[in-house]
């Protein structure tokens, strides 16, 4: 299960919002073009979806080696340096997602505090401000898992 977890959680979420949002979306443009009316609340869950797709994403992103990257100078370098320039880059990501770990939880805390709700689903606004603490909780995971798969690279290659 833990290995499933490990291969496929990002993507199952994203699938699965990406879904809601897909049949939410479809749904709104059915009623409000064929049936002349609207669903009050569809087009926020779907933006809710939306922005948790979005930083779950980045994740994924992440796990994926998909993330744009400069590779001007550590191409230059002989390749046990380049092994280390990455995981320099991958501590200095983490250093930015602990920031922004830090700042959103913050943020969705005040949120919760002042009892903030959506307008049309009646839920509390914190559970949404919360998806950059989660999205980049599992990126700090992901770059640990790259930066042990650096340091078993290096260690291999010195033995061999």
């Amino acid at each position: 299960m833990f290995k499933f977890l490990n291969k496929h959680l990002e993507e199952s979420i994203l699938v699965l919002l990406l879904s809601i949002m897909t049949i939410l979306i479809g749904a709104q443009v059915f009623m409000r073009y064929v049936l002349n009316d609207s669903l009050t609340w569809s087009e926020e869950l779907a933006r809710y979806c939306f922005i948790w797709a979005t930083y779950l994403g980045v994740s994924y992103g992440v796990r994926e080696n998909a993330h744009i990257y400069v590779e001007i100078v550590t191409n230059r370098l002989p390749i046990s340096y380049q092994r280390y320039a990455a995981i320099l880059s991958h501590f200095v990501f983490i250093f930015f997602a602990i920031i922004v770990m830090k700042e959103g939880y913050l943020l969705s805390m005040k949120v919760f505090k002042f009892g903030q709700t959506s307008s049309s689903l009646n839920i509390p606004m914190g559970y949404i401000y919360l998806a950059p603490t989660v999205g980049f909780g599992l990126v700090i995971l992901r770059l640990l898992q790259k930066i042990t798969q650096e340091i078993r690279t290096i260690r291999f290659a010195r033995q061999s």
